[in-house]
């Protein structure tokens, strides 16, 4: 393998993470019914309009609480991403592997999502500065910190559950990312 397939390759996997990313927080975003106006919606809507609206025509729109146009494209783009790497790194995949690696590298992409939105939302939160995206971020991730809230409240005015999120995200990405891989 040559030095261009390869860099060419690590250059196709972090731009199909990145897209596949903003079209699953788009998905999310709309889930939350977050206004359009919101600097985070506005970012992920700018950024892949250009994908969904193709998609949001073909399919008449929306349905129900998910943004199923989104979530079609985040899973093209996994599809693609998932062939042209084995392509380019030349890594053989079998059949299972194929089939396992869009989903697992859809898994990786949220779990990835929602580690780094905690991350950034509780270290945002220290700054104490109001914002509208701090207050967006917190919307966001809430619904995986209020489970464990539950279970670990704040010790001393101290909460927790940031850090156990960031475990729990860990131990997902080292079990989903040799699937995301095509190693099943």
């Amino acid at each position: 393998m040559n030095l261009i397939s390869h860099l060419l390759g690590y250059v196709v996997d972090l731009l199909a993470a990145l897209l596949g990313s903003v079209l699953l927080l788009r998905a999310w975003v709309y889930t939350l019914a977050i206004p359009t106006s919101d600097p985070i919606a506005k970012f992920c809507e700018v950024l892949t309009d250009w994908l969904v609206q193709p998609v949001v025509r073909s399919t008449g729109g929306r349905i129900g609480r998910w943004h199923w146009p989104a979530l079609l494209c985040a899973f093209a783009v996994a599809i693609l991403s998932s062939i042209l790497s084995r392509l380019l790194f030349g890594v053989p995949m079998s059949l299972l592997g194929l089939l396992v690696s869009p989903f697992a590298l859809l898994g990786r992409w949220a779990t990835e999502l929602v580690l780094w939105g905690t991350v950034i939302w509780a270290v945002l939160t220290w700054l104490r500065s109001p914002s509208p995206v701090i207050r967006t971020l917190g919307f966001l991730v809430e619904p995986f910190l209020r489970p464990i809230r539950r279970v670990i409240p704040p010790i001393k005015g101290v909460d927790l559950s940031p850090v156990f999120v960031f475990i729990l995200c860990q131990l997902v990405l080292i079990l989903i990312t040799p699937l995301a891989r095509g190693i099943v």
